[in-house]
């Protein structure tokens, strides 16, 4: 029997406007890492409400297909959906026999590899196919996320430090940060007081790479050890994680004072540790440059407000041999009285410096 060729088009648009009803939202690059992550995807369903099963499959360019998920039927409500808990938790798991596949069953994640990602929704009473969605991601194993200051077993005069960081590398819309900071108690080591002492610091939330010392966290005290981490999340994700780094408040002076009739410059080492300098106007520095003569790469960002942006810096030549630095930041409108700054100097061999200090103007 022929069906007619208008019978046809009518079916075919109603099968497409069925999947029109319907979509998947999923972020590979925050949960395609993980099993557990592939069930975070959401599903828009614009239609009635429908009983649903889905199978998820996930494949790797170079080992072929590395995993299947089939779940249980649930109930696909208008709206936005979520895979509930319970048909997450029952859902059958089959992992194929391959490198890629042993790895994930071993480690509990994906390793390195280029993966598509194939959602398939279709209904639980009668099997036909709903909708059919497929992602890609090539997943790169995360850059460090390296602490930066305090340093690593430092001494620091500050009892409310600022905490900074590398930002978390690949880049992840959304990212944020977590600052947990402990005392180490007498024999313990950094580890074991992060995971066992209530935090001095737990901040979640924290959208830049810096961290000003929370207005009601109690102040560090002089003399004792503390450990610090940082971790970067989307959601309930962690994304990456910083090693743990302990440091020490063990200074009798926490400020450098300079005056203008001082002409003795500071090593910008010691500088370094010292913690705050109390500027003048002006701030002064001594730096080796081992290399050939060239231009010194700094700048400097407002701790106080975050918000200011520093321009118009004085332009620096070093020569090869000692350098007497001499900034003055004098008759720059950036610089506020009693405002708080750091300056990050790029040295010569490659490394970075970053020196505190109070900004006071002139009297």
């Amino acid at each position: 029997m022929r069906i007619p060729y208008q019978y046809l088009v009518m079916l075919l648009l109603l099968t497409i406007g069925a999947k029109a009803q319907t979509s998947i939202q999923f972020i590979p690059e925050v949960y395609g890492t993980t099993i557990n992550g592939l069930f975070r995807a959401s599903i828009f369903n614009s239609g009635g409400a429908k009983n649903v099963r889905i199978n998820i499959t996930v494949s790797e360019a170079k080992a072929g297909k590395v995993l299947m998920i089939s779940t249980g039927s649930f109930t696909l409500m208008s709206g936005n959906n979520v895979i509930p808990v319970g048909v997450a938790q029952s859902a059958n798991v089959a992992l194929s026999e391959n490198a890629t596949a042993n790895f994930i069953r071993r480690n509990q994640y994906f390793p390195q590899g280029d993966y598509e990602y194939d959602f398939n929704i279709i209904s639980a009473s009668s099997s036909e196919e709903i909708i059919d969605q497929i992602f890609s991601h090539e997943v790169s194993p995360p850059a460090p996320l390296d602490l930066i200051e305090p340093y690593d077993q430092d001494e620091i005069c500050e009892n409310r430090p600022l905490l900074t960081w590398q930002p978390s590398v690949p880049h992840v819309m959304g990212l944020l940060y977590q600052v947990v900071l402990v005392e180490v108690k007498e024999k313990q080591n950094a580890v074991e007081a992060l995971n066992y002492n209530l935090p001095v610091i737990n901040q979640k939330g924290v959208m830049a790479n810096l961290l000003l010392y929370p207005p009601n966290a109690k102040d560090l005290s002089k003399g004792k050890k503390y450990a610090w981490q940082v971790t970067a999340y989307k959601d309930q994700t962690v994304i990456n994680r910083s090693d743990i780094w302990s440091f020490q408040v063990n200074c009798s002076d926490t400020l450098v004072n300079v005056v203008e009739n001082d002409f003795g410059y500071r090593d910008i080492e010691d500088l370094v540790k010292g913690n705050f300098y109390v500027s003048d106007g002006f701030v002064r520095f001594a730096l080796v440059n081992s290399y050939a003569e060239q231009k010194l790469q700094y700048e400097v960002l407002c701790v106080s407000h975050p918000e200011i942006k520093i321009k118009r810096l004085p332009s620096v030549k070093l020569k090869r041999g000692h350098n007497k630095i001499n900034l003055d930041f004098s008759h720059n409108l950036s610089f506020k009285d009693g405002y708080s700054y750091v300056m990050k100097v790029n040295l010569p061999s490659g490394t970075t410096k970053s020196l505190r200090f109070i900004y006071k103007e002139k009297e």
